[in-house]
């Protein structure tokens, strides 16, 4: 295969292509990047941000709470690695905080191009500087949510925000600390944090004996110690007195609480704190308070003060930051912030007039409703967003009538509801049908759960191809797409690809969308044809170290732009429905694994080509069955479908020599990876299942 002639391997994008209409095809998702995936205050307001454009944003972050919060939002996530926040842990901390922010940048650099993202807000500091990476023709948003640290980062985050379009803060108090001089004009966005104002609507029941609340995370720099002095001091006005904690330490911090716990141990405090753990329903710890204690001598904003006025609950607060923005003198006293003895005075005055502190609460929240909305925040966002370029209206596209989803299902019910509500939030109107195979769990109910779906009940479990063809059977549009159940939207890309398919001056041909896994990497599922030049070169080298067009050849699903392919994982294909139809489309003898490579080498022997389509892309969480059936990866069975896809298109010799071809691959896997120091054993399962196909298997 070095030889001259041999080596003409397609490295363009294929024969009789046209690029008409694929640059203008819709760009893709809003994505908001956050390097924590912690939950606290500026993250809560990170999917109230997203929230302004639903069904136009994608979370990137580490998995954690954030994440979590998003999915039961109905937002889509996408996972990075998890990186350590706290710098002040140690110097291997500090001295990795370079590395580690350029890894972000190239990993947010990356799934800004794979998902042609349509802006990239960036969420915090890091996320900020690690936006420099992207290329610069990408629309940048910055969300500036904290106060400068030291003049190193100052100066990196400036650099960041003079690059984005819009930054959006929460305050004036950070607007004044970010850009002191007035520099960014109109593209600084002031939005303060709404409230779920009927969250905290209930009842203000002041407990007996008096609290004072301390809400939110347990961090040092928000200075918890001047509680636990401040309620030392007014417990000699008001003996009975607690001090509450509702929150938790963040990761890496747990020391904290081995503090408080020592002072709270003392003779002057002993038996009068609570260390409460996380807030489950905060609307309840504020609902039983006589005041929240805010300690935090500059805070950005402060979301746990704006909670307590929209709760009735009064406020003491330093006099200072954004507290002092969200307050007035009618819902709340104020202390020089630091000054433990002032808040004490505040504490006790406060609880001291329980008339005067009804008053305070019922003013609270007035000026909760009138400022501090959810509502309000959302359209803050909104309109500062539209800074970014023209936002999608939320009308569906016409062409969703053309196209009909078909999936089957057989103990999905864990990854199905993904799918069902990604199609709902990004393709409604979309006729869908899914074919059930005798599951045994939920997933005929959650169907069933959905009316604008149509369901075929199976009796027994006939295989993939075969329940295909019979959803297929179903299908009215023009346009057909066969997904896995445990696929999930990102956004309408997909409707890209039923436009390429109604296209009058294009053969029939089947597309496959660029897919994703949760954490943001692509998976191979396009490949060259078995025993293509490609296919014979990739044996030996790698595609991995093989860079630009030529590694594309080899391994087509890294392609940027449409590209012929030999086949395509059937997880997720569009085609004419009458083309499909025409083709079968799966050969029904295949139960499963093997039909989709069958089905393409079937296809392009009748003249009807594949390709990759990357401007429609979606997330495939990628074998549930596998796991749940067989306990990991069925290499046997995988090279037993190999085998017989391609001696069904090519005869039984040629399947011989791509099973050799195989092995060689195999091998020369094993051969990189024992040279770079890496595991070789999923290298050699699939050895030995080659050695297996002598055999008889379930598809022969």
């Amino acid at each position: 295969i070095y030889h001259a002639r041999s080596l003409c391997i397609d490295l363009s994008d294929g024969p009789g292509v046209s690029w008409h209409g694929y640059s203008a095809q819709r760009m893709g998702p809003l994505l908001f990047v956050s390097y924590s995936g912690a939950f606290g205050g500026a993250e809560r307001v990170l999917l109230d941000c997203a929230q302004a454009v639903a069904g136009q944003a994608c979370l990137v972050c580490p998995e954690g709470p954030l994440a979590q919060e998003a999915r039961a939002g109905g937002m889509g996530v996408m996972t990075i690695p998890q990186r350590r926040l706290n710098l002040r842990a140690g110097g291997r901390d500090r001295l990795l905080a370079v590395p580690r922010l350029l890894a972000h940048g190239r990993e947010l650099r990356a799934l800004a191009g794979d998902l042609d993202a349509r802006a990239v807000v960036a969420w915090g500091m890091r996320s900020a500087i690690a936006g420099l990476a992207l290329p610069a023709g990408t629309r940048l948003a910055v969300a500036h949510q904290d106060l400068l640290p030291g003049p190193v980062a100052a100066a990196a985050v400036r650099a960041a925000v003079r690059r984005a379009r819009v930054v959006i803060v929460p305050s004036r108090t950070v607007a004044r600390n970010l850009d002191p001089g007035g520099r960014l004009g109109q593209r600084l966005r002031i939005v303060n944090p709404g409230v779920e104002l009927e969250r905290f609507a209930g009842e203000h029941a002041p407990a007996t004996p008096p609290e004072v609340l301390v809400l939110g995370a347990l961090v040092a720099w928000k200075r918890p110690d001047i509680a636990l002095e401040a309620v030392a001091l007014a417990r000699r006005h008001v003996p009975d007195l607690r001090l509450r904690f509702v929150g938790a330490p963040l990761p890496g911090e747990d020391g904290i609480l081995r503090d408080l716990r020592d002072r709270a141990g003392r003779p002057d405090l002993d038996g009068h704190v609570e260390l409460a753990g996380p807030a489950a329903r905060p609307e309840l710890d504020l609902a039983r308070a006589g005041c929240l204690l805010h300690c935090t001598p500059c805070e950005p904003f402060g979301l746990v003060v704006a909670e307590a006025l929209a709760a009735g609950c009064p406020v003491v607060v330093p006099d200072a930051g954004g507290p002092a923005e969200i307050v007035d003198d009618e819902c709340a006293l104020r202390y020089s912030p630091g000054d433990a003895a002032g808040a004490a005075r505040a504490i006790v005055e406060l609880l001291s007039d329980p008339r005067a502190a009804v008053a305070m609460g019922r003013a609270g929240r007035e000026r909760a409703r009138a400022h501090l909305s959810r509502g309000r925040s959302w359209a803050g966002f909104r309109d500062a967003l539209t800074a970014l370029g023209e936002l999608a209206a939320g009308e569906p596209r016409p062409v969703v009538a053309q196209l009909t989803l078909v999936t089957v299902t057989h103990n999905s019910e864990r990854v199905l509801g993904a799918l069902l509500d990604s199609v709902e939030r990004h393709l409604p109107g979309v006729g869908m049908v899914v074919v059930d195979s005798a599951s045994s769990d939920g997933s005929l109910e959650l169907v069933q759960s959905r009316p604008w779906v149509s369901v075929v009940p199976l009796a027994e479990n006939v295989g993939f191809g075969r329940a295909c063809n019979l959803g297929l059977e179903r299908v009215a549009t023009p346009v057909t797409a066969l997904l896995n159940p445990d696929v999930e939207l990102l956004d309408d890309s997909l409707l890209n690809l039923v436009d390429e398919t109604l296209r009058s001056d294009r053969p029939p041909r089947l597309l496959a969308p660029l897919v994703l896994s949760g954490d943001a990497t692509r998976q191979d599922t396009a490949h060259p044809a078995p025993g293509s030049v490609a296919d014979l070169t990739r044996a030996l080298v790698p595609p991995s170290v093989i860079p630009g067009a030529a590694g594309v050849a080899l391994a087509p699903w890294r392609a940027r732009r449409p590209r012929r392919v030999g086949w395509a994982v059937g997880c997720a294909l569009v085609a004419g429905t009458a083309a499909l139809r025409e083709l079968g489309p799966f050969d029904g003898s295949f139960f499963m694994y093997g039909e989709d490579m069958e089905l393409g080498l079937r296809a392009q022997r009748r003249g009807i080509e594949t390709w990759i389509w990357p401007s429609a892309r979606l997330v495939h969480h990628s074998a549930h069955v596998t796991r749940d059936t067989f306990g990991g990866e069925p290499f046997e069975r995988l090279a037993r479908a190999r085998h017989d896809a391609v001696a069904r298109a090519y005869g039984r010799r040629r399947a011989v020599l791509d099973d050799l071809a195989q092995v060689v691959t195999f091998c020369t896997r094993i051969v990189f990876k024992r040279a770079a120091g890496r595991p070789t054993g999923r290298e050699r399962r699939q050895l030995e299942a080659l050695r297996a196909l002598r055999r008889p298997g379930p598809n022969t």
